[in-house]
Parts: structure tokens; C-alpha cells; sequence
């Protein structure tokens, strides 16, 4: 059975929760929470708003990396090792938004 551990407060996605929880969109989805008639639909909203900063974030990895590896810059190269460039992903995924 998994085990989950809270998540260090100095780790990006906690750094984007305490942004949010001081957000008015996270008021307004809290409030319409409370509300039975207004619950699933406040679920999506924060739900729908996160998965959209997501692609809008990984989109723009996707423009900012060079997919060729290290070497392969250097050399003005192309080939098929792109370790530097999934490297370079995890990197900048891992910086706060």
C-alpha cells in the first residue's frame, strides 16, 4: 500500500498551492464548494485551470528547449542522443512557475 509524504513547503508545487490558496479564484471555487448544487462544477473550474497552466507550461518548455543533445549543439550536429535536452526539461520543470 503507497505511503504519501507531505510535500517540503520550498518545493514548487507547494510554492504555486500558497499562491493559489491566496487567489480570488480560489475564494470563489471554495465558496461554490461549500454549495452541493455548485460543487462539481467548482471542481472543474480548479480543476480545468490547472491542467490549462500545465499545457500552457509545458508548451512553452517545449518552445524555450533545443531537443539536440549537448554534444550534438557543440558539434552543430543532429542526432538521435537528446539526453542533454531531457535533462534541460527536468530542470526548468522543476523551477518555480
Amino acid at each position: 500500500m503507497p505511503t504519501e509524504a507531505p510535500v517540503p513547503a520550498d518545493h514548487p508545487l507547494m510554492k504555486a498551492w500558497e499562491a493559489y490558496r491566496l487567489s480570488e479564484e480560489y475564494r470563489n471555487s471554495f465558496k461554490h464548494a461549500a454549495n452541493l448544487e455548485y460543487r462539481t462544477g467548482s471542481m472543474w473550474a480548479a480543476f480545468e485551470a490547472g491542467f490549462r497552466v500545465a499545457t500552457e507550461r509545458a508548451a512553452s518548455l517545449h518552445e524555450q528547449i533545443n531537443p539536440a543533445s549537448d554534444q550534438e549543439r557543440h558539434d552543430k550536429s543532429p542526432g538521435a542522443g537528446a539526453m542533454g535536452a531531457v535533462i534541460e526539461y527536468r530542470d526548468r520543470i522543476r523551477e518555480p512557475a
